[in-house]
């Protein structure tokens, strides 16, 4: 006997009013923002140290060049950081210099719009609707060869994945916050195939506009993956980079996403919850961007947070 499963209506019905889509469509626009908020605050914040933050992060990426490539970094990594280094060398280490000081603005500048560029992605929508058909194919077929523990099965099987997603909690209610800001869903991380699974479960059953959601660049190593998630909405994160320059990108981005509307997904535990259990100890890098766009939506220091929802009228 099939299980039954409501399939709720959509949201939002063309997904050219997806948020993420519009956001996509204004990616020169939004990069070109998330390089001008990232300069503010850290020129503000290292108006003493510049020179020594740009030190730092050209000596951690060049032992990353060294000691732990990946075949998707830039062919041109080893000599970009080659060049920053040689000018920060020739021009900008006189501290006292008021020339010197606008030539570590200018490095840092280039920096920034590279991380920036490295980190957004994009979303289209013929790539969308190909992963909506594959997905359905692709999950009904694992599970029809899972529940006849055969191969063959995979073929000659009728199940559907629906008999066994269960969608429980006030579903309803979820889909009415859509009516009155942006959504982030803070999942609890069980596998690698989370993302796509909620995702999917949100997109197929809850009839709910797609999400951003970070992807480890390391997964952009093998070519179809990367393809798709780069037109999917995914942003990359590059866990090796731990320097001051590239986190301080990486949440400006979260946040200017989340204030220009875009939903968004974190999984707050920072990585997988072996027993499944929900997590006790947060990890507030990203997770705290939404804390800090939710402060300037309230504080009315940007417009970007005020948005036109699918209807027309006006939301907060």
């Amino acid at each position: 006997m099939e299980k039954e499963v409501k399939i709720y209506p959509r949201v939002i019905e063309r997904i050219e009013d997806w948020p993420i889509y519009r956001l996509s469509k204004d990616r020169t626009e939004f990069v070109r923002e998330i390089d001008e908020h990232t300069f503010r605050r850290l020129a503000s914040k290292h108006k003493k140290d510049l020179s020594d933050v740009l030190v730092k992060t050209i000596y951690q990426e060049r032992i990353r060049i060294k000691e732990d490539p990946w075949k998707v970094d830039p062919p041109n990594d080893r000599s970009f950081w080659n060049r920053i280094s040689k000018r920060l060398i020739k021009k900008s280490l006189d501290r006292d210099s008021a020339e010197a000081r606008e030539e570590s603005e200018q490095i840092l500048r280039k920096i920034i719009h590279r991380y920036s560029e490295e980190i957004v992605g994009t979303f289209q929508v013929k790539t969308f609707r190909f992963a909506q058909r594959f997905l359905t194919a692709f999950f009904n077929r694992i599970f029809n060869a899972a529940v006849g523990r055969s191969l063959r099965a995979m073929f000659r099987g009728k199940r559907n994945l629906f008999e066994r997603l269960n969608i429980v909690g006030d579903v309803e209610t979820v889909r009415s916050l859509f009516d009155h800001g942006t959504v982030v869903v803070v999942p609890t991380h069980n596998s690698n195939l989370d993302s796509i699974l909620v995702g999917y479960a949100m997109d197929q059953i809850m009839g709910l506009p797609s999400f951003s959601y970070g992807a480890g660049l390391n997964l952009y190593n093998f070519g179809p993956a990367a393809y798709y998630m780069n037109r999917l909405g995914a942003y990359r994160v590059d866990r090796r980079k731990k320097n001051p320059v590239y986190l301080e990108t990486l949440k400006t981005m979260s946040r200017l996403s989340i204030q220009r509307g875009v939903n968004s997904l974190f999984f707050p535990g920072g990585t997988r919850s072996r027993d499944g259990a929900i997590e006790t100890d947060l990890k507030m890098g990203l997770l705290g961007t939404v804390v800090e766009a939710q402060r300037a939506m309230v504080a009315g220091n940007s417009d970007s947070f005020t948005r036109r929802s699918h209807s027309g009228r006006r939301e907060q």
